[in-house]
């Protein structure tokens, strides 16, 4: 008998302890959300958008909990309110700061549709809708886009796969060397014959393949004949060993 008495007294204990350290977390809690409050909130990165409207987007507000910012949530919604977000963080900074950082999409892409320009980024992000092409962005052709919507990637429909990964796989590659201001207009209404200028030359790569090999010899070549340019073409020829020519 006096054993079972000792069981339930140590059950009995372990129980107020339980209940003791529940009440003293919810406590904590609790003075964590009245004390600890979000007195500012910084935008740093952004450009394109006032701090206000990235505020404004991510619905965040002065005087939340700082330790129940929902930094997932805000971010995901800045990115759907803003298409010209590329990529953004929200962090804490205690005692009561909230760091947002933008990095903002650069425009470079514009597609004819519908009497006015579609405007992308060099991953095919539509980011707006302009009555012109901006300067700098590689104007191209032999595309028509299927029910576009601003803050989506392209899409040309299912029958138009190869097209738009030619096309993708192009913009990545001139991303990638750095030249994207030295390409004015790109065509690939003929996917073995893709066409395109750089500064001022009438390129034919053929086919978009092996294009580190074939920007290379296009930068030899350009260098080689400077005085080409102002439209003169140039083809890429498989045959003569994968040379670029003057026709």
């Amino acid at each position: 008998m006096g054993n079972k008495g000792t069981y339930r007294r140590a059950g009995g204990t372990a129980l107020y302890i339980t209940m003791a350290a529940a009440f003293f977390a919810i406590a904590a809690i609790a003075a964590m959300a009245l004390f600890f409050k979000v007195s500012e909130i910084t935008v740093e990165g952004a450009v394109k958008y006032t701090p206000q409207e990235v505020i404004a987007a991510s619905g965040l507000e002065l005087d939340d909990s700082i330790f129940f910012v929902g930094a997932g949530s805000a971010e995901i919604a800045i990115k759907k309110a803003l298409p010209y977000v590329d990529a953004v963080s929200v962090k804490r900074d205690l005692p009561g700061r909230v760091v947002i950082k933008i990095t903002e999409s650069v425009p470079a892409v514009s597609i004819g549709f519908n009497g006015e320009y579609l405007i992308l980024d060099s991953g095919l992000r539509i980011l707006d809708r302009a009555a012109a092409a901006p300067a700098g962005t590689v104007e191209v052709r032999g595309v028509t886009p299927t029910e576009p919507e601003i803050g989506r990637d392209l899409d040309l429909g299912a029958s138009e796969s190869a097209r738009l990964s030619s096309l993708r796989e192009f913009m990545s590659a001139i991303t990638e060397n750095g030249i994207l201001g030295s390409v004015k207009w790109l065509d690939v209404s003929n996917l073995s014959s893709v066409v395109f200028d750089y500064n001022g030359y009438n390129v034919n790569f053929g086919r978009v393949e092996d294009l580190e090999r074939k920007f290379q010899l296009l930068d030899h070549f350009t260098k080689q004949y400077p005085e080409a340019g102002s439209g003169q073409s140039v083809i890429y020829d498989e045959e003569q060993g994968g040379r670029l020519l003057l026709p």
